[in-house]
């Protein structure tokens, strides 16, 4: 008990030489704080002081008393948050970034508790520990609260252009999904942060959340949308707003949803979730094997069109480059071996680019390939049609692609159209 109260104090004057005076004396002192699961130790007393020095040693002799929780429910990063002491937290972050994340009180983490004040020493914290942890910004408290929730919940518009700019400008791993998961993110009553923006008719946070990627018509635990709130706090300013971006109440989105459940499905919403559901089921190292081996295909099928068998005819004296279809250039093999090579080739080549798009990841990326896929086909095509040795091979090449097209995306209809398939089964045997 002696040597309880002497670390206390020596906590609380951050004296470095009594610390180890009693470690010296007691190398078990500390021991007492480590083992219970929430107590008042000397390191949330140092940083409570500010006596930051302290505050290390302590860290760096017991790490895991940093975690720790006191009676209230505050880990030490909490508490030198809480008393203000912003030269404290900042060496501590330096120390053991993940302490931003730490969950004290009712889920609270050090980034909930700096958008929970005006303080402007403290939005230069919230940039900070958004930099040090990206990912602290998903974090949510046991209301299901995000930090955002928090921020307009406290009026805090200063420190939400923070966060929403943050959001904006992050360049991290899936920082588009977690910008739209954070935004749209709903607390236990089902509410969105701008549920909350609404209902304390907060017209510039609302403006704010409308500039970015939000669910507009979102509803809650009583299916009442941005709008219902509105109506109901008869808050004609924002009701102006929300409608302006098309926002509705919710017994409309109600009807709206009962036609959509009513309605059956049309033959391009099955192509479209057909297509949709080969890219996901799929995972990301069978995806990664099968791409590689289309792009060798399709480079093998495209450099045997650059050079045929047989290769292609040089000019000479007796070639005319002015007439159509001239010999200059073109295969060296009869027209009925070039149709088949044509055949087998292009098949070969047409199946193999369908494969890659359906292998292609969602998103902008994804997005981004399908147009050099898209050219890199039509110059297999224009170069397959220059080489042709007769207008008539020419007119059967592009003819084939056609088709090829047609065969493909037939196929995938049928696929994706099951009741369709099933009745082409059904009617198979009956034709043979």
């Amino acid at each position: 008990m002696m040597s309880t109260n002497l670390i206390i104090n020596a906590a609380t004057n951050g004296d470095i030489d009594a610390l180890y005076e009693l470690i010296a004396e007691d190398p078990h002192a500390l021991d007492y704080s480590d083992s219970q699961p929430c107590v008042l130790t000397p390191l949330h007393i140092a940083v409570a002081e500010g006596n930051t020095n302290f505050a290390l040693e302590i860290m760096k002799l017991y790490p895991s008393l940093s975690k720790k929780l006191d009676p209230s429910g505050w880990c030490p990063f909490h508490v030198a948050l809480l008393n203000n002491q912003i030269a404290t937290v900042f060496r501590l972050l330096e120390t053991e970034p993940d302490l931003v994340r730490l969950k004290g009180r009712e889920g609270l983490t050090s980034l909930h508790l700096a958008v929970g004040s005006l303080d402007g020493i403290k939005h230069n914290l919230l940039r900070e520990f958004l930099a040090v942890s990206p990912l602290s910004i998903t974090d949510t408290t046991n209301r299901g609260q995000t930090a955002l929730h928090i921020a307009v919940n406290n009026g805090n518009t200063e420190a939400l252009k923070v966060l929403l700019s943050f959001l904006r400008r992050s360049m991290y791993r899936n920082a588009l999904y977690w910008e739209h998961k954070v935004l749209n993110w709903k607390d236990e009553n089902g509410e969105t942060v701008l549920h909350v923006a609404v209902k304390k008719n907060d017209i510039e946070a609302v403006k704010l959340l409308l500039n970015c990627n939000i669910k507009v018509n979102a509803r809650n635990l009583h299916s009442y949308t941005a709008v219902d709130i509105a109506i109901e706090n008869n808050n004609s300013e924002v009701l102006n707003v929300l409608n302006k971006v098309g926002a509705k109440d919710g017994i409309l989105i109600e009807e709206m949803k009962q036609l959509t459940l009513e309605a059956k499905p049309t033959l391009l919403d099955n192509v479209i979730r057909f297509v949709k559901g080969q890219k996901i089921d799929i995972s990301s190292e069978t995806r990664d094997a099968l791409l590689v081996v289309a792009a060798l295909v399709a480079t093998a099928t495209f450099q045997a069109v650059l050079s045929p068998p047989g290769g292609l005819r040089q000019a000479d004296s007796s070639d005319n480059d002015s007439l159509p279809f001239s010999k200059v250039g073109k295969v060296v093999m009869k027209e009925w071996l070039f149709i088949i090579f044509l055949i087998l080739n292009g098949t070969s080549f047409w199946v193999t680019i369908i494969t890659i798009y359906l292998l292609l990841p969602t998103g902008f990326y994804g997005q981004l390939l399908t147009l050099p896929l898209i050219l890199f086909s039509i110059t297999y095509l224009f170069c397959s049609t220059i080489i042709s040795p007769s207008l008539v091979c020419a007119i059967v090449n592009f003819s084939f692609f056609i088709f090829c097209v047609a065969l493909l995306s037939l196929g995938v209809v049928l696929v994706s159209n099951r009741s369709l398939l099933s009745y082409i089964k059904k009617l198979w045997p009956r034709c043979r």
